[in-house]
This record gives C-alpha cells, structure tokens and sequence, in this order.
C-alpha cells in the first residue's frame, strides 16, 4: 500500500509480517529471510513483491530494466526495510503519545494538499485503502516515528531570530504570483489504437476518447495518467505539481494558459504542445500574495524544520543501526 506523506520527516512504516513456520520446501524456498534485526527476520516475500510492482512501472517508460539496476534496487529495498524495522523497534522501545486531534489535523492538511475531498477519496480508494481507520493507524505510526526522532534528536524550533533573518533571505520568494496544482496525461503525435482496440485515431481523438472515459466516471484522471500517460508524471498519477503564472519554462505556454483558465477539478479540452497532445486537470488554486513577516513565519517555520530533519534524518538512522544488531543472511 502507498502511503500520503506530507510530513516534514517522511518514515515509511510499511510493517514487515513474519509468516509461519512451515515445513513446506516449495515455500522455504520463495520466502526466504534475507536478514535479521535484533533477531527479527525480514523476508524475501516483502522485497520481491515491491520489486515485481517497481519493476512493472519502470518498464512502462522505460528500456527494460538491467540485472545491474535490479541488484541495485534490490539492495536499496533491502536496506529500507531494515531501517523501517529499526524505527518500528525504537518506537516500540520508546513509546510516545499521538492523540486523536493530531491525527485528525494530519489528515485535514492532507485534504487540502490534495485539492479536496473528492480527490482526497479517489487518492485513498486507488491505493488501496478500504475504510478511514487503515489510513489513520498509518498516519499515527508515521507521526510516533517523527515524534521519537525530534526527541532522539533533541531537535528544536527554529528561534524567532532565525525566522528573522530566513525572512530577510528569502523576501523575494515569499512574494507568490497566482499558482495552480497541474496534472496531466500526454501522448505523442504518433497514431494509436484507442484503448478499447477498436481502431487506429490520432492523438487528439484518443484523448477524447480517455476524457469521455473521465467525464463519465468509467475511470478517474489519476487511474488515466498512469493506464496511458508517456509522461514520467504518471508515475505519479499523473502530478506535474505546482505552476506559477508566467513559468512557461516549466512547461509550454500553450500548457500554461489553458492551466490557468482551468476551473479546479475539471478535465481541459485536449491541448497541443511541442511535446504532443494533453488532457489538463487542477487540483488546487492559489491567488497571488505577499507574505509579511508574520503572514510568512508558518511557511518560514515549515521551511526551517524541514531543513533541520533532512540534516538530522541520516545521522538518526545510523545511530539506530551501530545500536542494532542487523545480521544479512542472503546479499541481493
């Protein structure tokens, strides 16, 4: 399951299950425990899942992928799991209180980051998360693991000082012109079959034909960018991310000004550029402003603190490791 993690510290907590001890050789040979951690055992089954999954998405847009670039995703995946299982075992250790409000107020910024409920809802539906109780017990186990690393870490808010001066350095940045949220779906100019295998069009009517798929609730944007986007982007259903207005340099300005005509939360018409042709969705909108000094002390705090983590997040995670006891029993 994908998690949403707008936290400052990011700690995936996806659990690692041990399963039971059987006597089936067919089995001990497909799960096999790569390595242990404090004696707990990590199993091949966890890893060679998310690498089938990883593999399957990279290949869409991509040349197939090398033994060499296997191993190494292999070894990377290995190694993340150990440290999921450090900070599983730290929280364990040193347990920490995370209320209902905490929760609740995580999850409203979550709403807002996404550009609202509905896409709040198809976020949650399409990774796979079944009622609101799974993803609060996943929003709690990410919030206790930030909680134990600030206190690990004796990690502390940024002084009114250093507010201070980061405001006089990043004046100028804290002056926003209009935004939107982009996502898109993008084809080449090439001739295709539509999705139904019906017959061959150009790219204009496929995307007509994915947008009446769209409109008439048959599939959502998000599910469309990653089924038939050539755009890396659909890797991430789809999410260019933030746009200001006059950056025509991060995307074409036939792009951007049928972005900004936009109405949040409806599908554009096809739109052509240089890199092919595009169906639009804004998940969010921002007018233009300029931050004051208090006005800007929140985002001024949020770009601090995240600055802080990413320094200690690193130094936290080998002072996990030289107190473990991590043992490999099978390289990647």
């Amino acid at each position: 399951m994908v998690k949403y993690l707008p936290l400052l510290f990011a700690l995936i907590l996806l659990g690692c299950d041990v399963p039971e001890t059987s006597a089936d050789k067919e089995n001990a040979l497909t799960n096999r425990v790569m390595a242990t951690v404090n004696g707990v055992p990590l199993m091949s089954e966890t890893l060679e899942l998310y690498i089938s999954n990883w593999g399957e998405e990279y290949e869409k847009h991509n040349p197939p992928v090398t033994y060499e670039l296997l191993k190494k995703m292999r070894t990377q995946k290995l190694e993340q799991m150990i440290n999921e299982e450090l900070v599983k075992q730290r929280i364990k250790e040193n347990p920490v209180d995370v209320s209902d409000e905490e929760i609740k107020a995580h999850i409203s910024k979550m709403i807002d980051d996404l550009g609202g409920s509905d896409q709040f809802i198809n976020y949650l539906q399409e990774r796979g998360y079944v009622t609101l109780e799974e993803l609060e017990k996943d929003v709690k186990d990410d919030l206790q693991a930030l909680k134990v690393f600030v206190r690990d870490m004796h990690l502390k808010k940024p002084s009114e000082e250093e507010l201070k001066k980061c405001y006089e350095e990043l004046k100028e940045k804290l002056i926003m012109p209009e935004r939107v949220w982009l996502s898109h779906i993008q084809i080449s100019f090439d001739k295709r079959l539509l999705p139904d295998g019906s017959k061959e069009v150009y790219p204009e009517e496929y995307l007509h034909y994915v947008k009446d798929q769209i409109d008439n609730k048959y599939t959502t944007f998000a599910k469309a960018a990653r089924d038939y986007s050539e755009c890396r982007s659909s890797q991430h259903d789809g999410m260019v991310g933030e746009l200001r207005k006059g950056d025509t340099i991060t995307v074409p300005k036939t792009i951007h000004d049928a972005a900004f005509k936009l109405a949040v939360s409806n599908v554009s018409d096809v739109v052509v550029s240089d890199l092919g042709a595009h169906l639009l969705f804004v998940t969010r909108k921002a007018p233009a402003y300029t931050n004051s000094f208090e006005e800007a002390k929140p985002i001024l705090e949020e770009y601090l603190t995240k600055e802080i983590m990413d320094e200690n997040r690193d130094k936290w995670l080998l002072f996990l490791r030289n107190r473990a006891d991590i043992h490999y029993v099978e390289i990647p």
